[in-house]
C-alpha cells in the first residue's frame, strides 16, 4: 500500500470516528417537544408533586381567557422538559434553591391571593421565592407565546417573512402581535 493512499484511509477513518458521535448529538437534540396528556407525560425534573404545583401555578400566571391557558398547551410540560434536560447542574441547583423557597411560602398551593403578595412584597425573606416566581413567569410568557397552539392562531405568524415595515399599524395586520 501506498503511502499516500495509507494518509486517506487514516483521514477518513479519524473523520469517520468523529462525525458519528457528532451526529448522533445533532439528532437526539432536535427531538420534537410536544404536548401530551399529563398522566402519559415522563417527568425529566419536577416529582409529581412539584409538578403539580407548576400546573396550578402557571394556570393562575397565565389563565384560559379568549385564548388558552399556559396548561391547556403544555407550557408547564415544556418548563419540566428544559429545566431537565438543558439546564446545567449548576443551573438545576439554583433553580430548585429558589424554588423550594416558593413552596415554602406557598405550601404546595398555587392561590391569586398569596402570587399577588409575593409580587408586591419587598420584604428581603422572601426574596429568593419572589425570584422564583418572577423565574418562572418569565419562562411560562416565553414558552406559551413560542407554543405552535399560541403562534399559529393568537398571533400573526409568517414562518417565511417578506419586507419589513418599520412603522405599521396594529389594524392593518389584524390587530394582532407577531409571533416571530
Amino acid at each position: 500500500m501506498e503511502r499516500r493512499e495509507l494518509i486517506k484511509l487514516i483521514t477518513l477513518a479519524t473523520g469517520g470516528v468523529i462525525s458519528i458521535p457528532l451526529s448522533s448529538s445533532l439528532l437526539t437534540a432536535c427531538k420534537k417537544i410536544e404536548h401530551v396528556k399529563d398522566s402519559d407525560y415522563k417527568l425529566y425534573f419536577f416529582n409529581k408533586k412539584e409538578f403539580s404545583f407548576v400546573q396550578n401555578l402557571l394556570g393562575i400566571l397565565l389563565p384560559k381567557s379568549d385564548s388558552p391557558s399556559a396548561t391547556d398547551v403544555g407550557v408547564h410540560q415544556i418548563m419540566d422538559t428544559m429545566i431537565g434536560t438543558i439546564y446545567n447542574p449548576a443551573q438545576q441547583k439554583r433553580f430548585t434553591d429558589r424554588f423550594t423557597a416558593l413552596t415554602e411560602f406557598m405550601g404546595y398551593e398555587a392561590q391569586l391571593d398569596k402570587v399577588k403578595l409575593l409580587l408586591e412584597s419587598d420584604n428581603n425573606q422572601n426574596k429568593l421565592a419572589k425570584t422564583a416566581l418572577l423565574d418562572i413567569k418569565q419562562q411560562a410568557v416565553t414558552y406559551y407565546l413560542s407554543t405552535k397552539e399560541i403562534a399559529t392562531n393568537y398571533l400573526n405568524y409568517l414562518p417565511i417573512p417578506g419586507e419589513y415595515e418599520a412603522c405599521i399599524s396594529l389594524e392593518s395586520i389584524g390587530g394582532k402581535a407577531w409571533a416571530l
